[in-house]
């Protein structure tokens, strides 16, 4: 035989021989895999036997680092590990892969919502009427058939229902021409003079409020209310003198259920006469 083609077969046996313990290490290997990942799950739950086999693990490859290095079983230990080794390389960079991405995710999801946040109004929205409108029967009979201090309670009344603040009866001895105070969703002062007269209202009864709602009472919105309606001089003056008259037919559209200020035709600002 010629020495050339010995030492080709040998080469070839030795390269099939490679192959299968290459095939042979990765298997073991995969059954080391699986025999760690076991027993990491036991001790996870048993945190001292852990302890004592992380510790015996250690000593056991210290001494099995100084054995296989003063021996000749280090090369095949060392294929027979790769594997193993391979595979854990690959699971910790997918872990540390899928933490990157749900990171970024996490911080782009938070930067998309801070940028497409609602923006704040300059100014705050005019809050709900915090009142329920309360049906009342004050009909122009009901008007009539009232005696003088109970026709200005149904005025009072009447405020409340429409949501005024503070509505109070003031009238009697010494009113200085105010029977009903309050104060508008505006933070207005709003003064009443009611008169239920079998006749038109003149034009003194209208001159003596007018010379008190504002200067002594503070008046912002000053009302005369007259059952009976006023007489032309008395309506004159009170346009002059800004005025705010409620006549008989007035009356009977605010008795009904409208707002005061709805009768008055007066702005009382966003968010009212509900």
């Amino acid at each position: 035989m010629p020495p050339g083609e010995g030492r080709t077969r040998r080469q070839g046996g030795t390269g099939t021989d490679d192959d299968s313990d290459s095939g042979l290490a990765f298997l073991m290997g995969f059954f080391a895999l699986g025999a760690v990942v076991q027993t990491a799950a036991w001790l996870w739950g048993h945190p001292l036997a852990a302890t004592a086999a992380l510790g015996g693990a250690a000593a056991v490859l210290v001494v099995l680092r100084a054995v296989l290095r003063r021996t000749a079983l280090g090369p095949s230990v060392r294929r027979f590990l790769q594997p193993l080794w391979a595979l854990v390389r690959a699971g910790i960079a997918t872990r540390i892969k899928l933490a990157r991405t749900r990171a970024a995710a996490s911080v782009t999801g938070r930067i998309e919502q801070w940028a497409h946040r609602p923006v704040r109004q300059a100014t705050p929205a005019e809050p709900a009427a915090s009142y329920t409108r309360r049906p009342l029967s004050h009909t122009l009979e009901a008007f009539e058939a009232a005696t003088p201090a109970r026709f200005e309670q149904m005025c009072r009344e009447l405020l409340e229902r429409d949501g005024f603040i503070d509505a109070v009866w003031v009238g009697g001895a010494g009113d200085l021409g105010a029977d009903v105070a309050a104060v508008d969703g505006l933070g207005r002062r709003v003064v009443l003079q009611c008169k239920r007269y079998a006749t038109p209202l003149g034009s003194e009864a209208v001159q003596r409020f007018n010379g008190t709602a504002r200067p002594i009472h503070g008046a912002a919105v000053p009302v005369v209310v007259a059952l009976n309606g006023f007489t032309e001089p008395a309506a004159a003056f009170a346009t002059r003198q800004r005025l705010h008259l409620v006549d008989r037919e007035r009356l009977a559209r605010w008795g009904a259920g409208q707002h005061l200020y709805q009768v008055l035709d007066i702005d009382s600002g966003p968010g009212r006469h509900t």
